[in-house]
């Protein structure tokens, strides 16, 4: 199953949702059958991978992808990661039930779903659906600012309406709309949190086995200026320098589009992990001990990564002057 949407509409919670959910009933109808995972992610350096529940103590149930979209460079590297999820399957009694290849936020699905279609790949794995999970509270900019929204709606099997509990019944109306028009065919399902009937949705196939891609598919067009940058601290946040980031974030929602990670605080024992999308932000605990670092990945529209990076050397209280000459001489438009 392929699972697309844009940037912050809850693909990874869809992910943990659905190992969670199913781990009761793979241990008793298929032991030792589990659910593999491939997440592709924007940019050089991964955070999903780390933030994925597994159903057992190998690593190599999740196979992380940073080499870029793999709907643009990645279909070598898909390919791989199917291979290995289904070697170590078969050294270790099977194959995984089920794959979830969770595509990176701005990735377009169709060369994603040509590359499951290929032969070699059908010989080994059946292609059940392409899920794509929408911001429900922010999918109609979505939609105006990001050509990357309509094609990953227009092919889906099952369209998840998350964050139902965001918005108001004539915007969810409005958001069924939006879906329909884009895609009459296409199950939708209202979710908060991505919580969905989890054996249903891994059930149902939303492909025929004779389904092919469309001959006048559209190409593949991504956002203008869209850049990731990977912010890192060695030593914990106070809560000035937390305030100061979220003031960074909330104030830029139309530039700063993702923002997650994890985060070490001063005031706080356990690490953190970091989920904005616009100006919404949480912070919850993740019940291990802090490591005292951190490391978070920033995703957005004309961003300077260099501006970025000294500037969370300032917050973080990291303050080396090789950063600080590497920031241009503008000012942002906000000052920390």
């Amino acid at each position: 199953m392929v699972i697309g949407g844009f940037l912050g509409a809850g693909k990874t919670t869809l992910v943990n949702h659905l190992i969670r959910s199913t781990a009761d009933h793979f241990a008793l109808t298929t032991p030792g059958r589990r659910i593999g995972v491939i997440v592709n992610e924007f940019g050089a350096t991964g955070v999903d991978g780390g933030l994925i529940e597994t159903l057992s103590d190998e690593d190599s149930d999740i196979q992380e992808l940073t080499a870029g979209c793999l709907c643009c460079t990645g279909r070598d590297d898909l390919i791989r990661a199917l291979v290995l999820l289904a070697q170590r399957g078969q050294d270790q009694g099977g194959a995984p039930a089920h794959v979830l290849i969770e595509l990176s936020g701005v990735a377009d699905p169709l060369p994603v779903l040509q590359t499951l279609l290929d032969p070699t790949v059908r010989a080994v794995f059946r292609l059940d659906g392409l899920v794509t999970v929408t911001d429900a509270r922010n999918l109609l900019q979505t939609l105006q600012e990001n050509p990357e929204g309509a094609s990953q709606l227009a092919y889906a099997t099952t369209v998840i309406l998350n964050k139902a509990d965001l918005v108001t019944p004539p915007q969810m109306e409005q958001v069924r709309e939006l879906v329909g028009a884009l895609n009459p065919l296409a199950t939708q399902i209202e979710a908060r949190h991505s919580a969905v009937d989890a054996l249903t949705l891994l059930t149902t196939p939303g492909f025929t086995p004779d389904w092919t891609l469309p001959e006048d598919a559209a190409p593949t067009v991504h956002t203008r200026g869209l850049k990731s940058v990977t912010l890192e601290a060695s030593t914990p946040l106070t809560l000035d320098g937390w305030h100061a980031l979220i003031h960074r974030i909330v104030t830029r929602p139309a530039q700063i589009l993702r923002v997650k990670g994890e985060l070490s605080l001063d005031a706080h024992s356990e690490r953190l992990i970091l989920h904005a999308v616009r100006d919404l932000i949480s912070l919850d605990p993740s019940g291990e001990p802090r490591s005292g670092r951190s490391r978070v990945v920033m995703i957005g529209r004309d961003i300077d990564p260099d501006e970025e990076r000294a500037a969370f050397a300032r917050l973080s209280g990291q303050t080396p002057p090789q950063v600080l000459r590497r920031a241009p001489a503008r000012p942002s438009g906000v000052r920390l």
